[in-house]
């Protein structure tokens, strides 16, 4: 049996809560900068829920700045959990492990046993941080569990936490956050759960990629380093894996005379001093056909790593190996084993970190390390296959 703290009967651990908060606190005080605003909204005890917008890292523990004598229980992604050190510490405050939008009743299950033991749970009901700035569509079950539960939820909107570190990036720049939390919501005051429902839809959706005046970027040495998983085509040519930085502060493309300088608020400047949005250009790459060889083949990673989540949800690492997407199926090779899986048979998929890709079938779990390519362009080619687009041959 894997090493766990002990907990009270509150599952939190005495040992490890100070240890924590010792070391990420003054750390995310010291990136961040960050101000809480409307401070007497923060609750001091539970049971009740938390949510908020999701695009960075700390987002946790922007919740928990103020939160000294508990620190809130929720869910986080099981890639977590197959690293040591955050699965013993995580698991020693309450944080259980998910699959992301895989159904899962034993999740529910377990936030019933948090309120259960009047804990604060935080859940970010995107279901994973933003790539773009821009809301993702709300989990509709973890709105339902909101009304259901009748305890109070919290709202909170944490502006700059795109910029302040972009999921795409590889680092975090220093910057000034606003932790923004407004009143409780309280189902009972609502007559039905579309009226609630839509009122928690209002309070996250916003533009990231343009926050208030509040949240300021200060510095960053690299701003562009990672840019290549975001824009994963020419925006010019359509061109895949074209777009790169050399230095982290400058943008090209090996297939257009593409040339920007990125600000530190994620803008690219051109020569003549006006700024382009990598978002408008994210959609519009987005909007291109995607493009196949003569063989029907879309994507290729050579030297990439092949992993399997078995029934225990165990990771089980394959080795280096070979990936290809064609218009019908995913081909994952190993040595000479090859697994092929049809574009309808991956029932669920994820984004973990910015760099794998993991997908759910009713055969099992396959997780994609993929070697200098985006692991977004990817899933989002499978889920354009899977609504039955039509790949071209020539962008011409």
């Amino acid at each position: 049996m894997s090493f766990t703290f002990s907990k009270d009967d509150r599952g939190i651990s005495g040992f490890t809560f100070p240890i924590i908060r010792k070391l990420i606190i003054p750390t995310t005080r010291y990136l961040f900068s960050p101000v809480v605003t409307n401070p007497h909204n923060v609750p001091t005890h539970g049971p009740c829920f938390i949510f908020g917008n999701h695009a960075n890292y700390f987002d946790p523990f922007f919740i928990n700045l103020d939160m000294t004598d508990e620190p809130t229980a929720g869910v986080m992604t099981r890639d977590q959990f197959h690293k040591t050190l955050p699965r013993i510490f995580m698991d020693s405050i309450g944080i259980v492990p998910t699959s992301k939008y895989v159904p899962e009743p034993g999740i529910v299950r377990s936030v019933m046993k948090m309120i259960d033991k009047r804990r604060m749970i935080v859940i970010f009901p995107e279901g994973g941080r933003r790539w773009a700035g821009k809301p993702k569509p709300l989990i509709e079950t973890t709105l339902k569990l909101f009304w259901k539960m009748n305890i109070p939820v919290h709202p909170v909107q944490i502006h700059g936490s795109y910029l302040s570190w972009p999921r795409w990036a590889d680092k975090p720049r220093k910057s000034t956050v606003e932790v923004r939390w407004f009143d409780p919501l309280h189902a009972s005051d609502f007559g039905d759960y579309q009226s609630f429902a839509n009122r928690c839809r209002d309070l996250i959706e916003f533009d990231e990629y343009s926050p208030p005046d509040t949240a300021k970027i200060h510095s960053c040495s690299k701003p562009a380093k990672g840019i290549e998983r975001f824009l994963y085509r020419c925006p010019d040519t359509g061109e895949t894996g074209a777009v790169f930085s050399p230095d982290g502060l400058h943008v090209y493309s090996r297939s257009s005379d593409l040339s920007y300088k990125m600000n530190l608020r994620s803008r690219l400047i051109d020569a003549h001093g006006e700024p382009h949005s990598i978002v408008d250009m994210f959609e519009a790459i987005n909007m291109m056909p995607m493009e196949m060889d003569r063989d029907s083949v879309l994507l290729t990673n050579p030297g990439c790593n092949l992993n399997e989540i078995n029934d225990k949800h165990e990771l089980i690492k394959k080795g280096p190996g070979y990936a290809e997407l064609t218009r019908d199926y995913l081909l994952l090779s190993l040595g000479s084993s090859k697994t092929r899986l049809s574009i309808d048979e991956i029932l669920y998929m994820s984004v973990e970190q910015n760099h794998k890709i993991t997908m759910t079938t009713e055969s099992g779990i396959h997780q994609l390390v993929l070697n200098n390519a985006s692991a977004l362009q990817w899933k989002n080619y499978i889920q354009r296959l899977q609504d039955g687009e039509d790949p071209v041959r020539s962008l011409l």
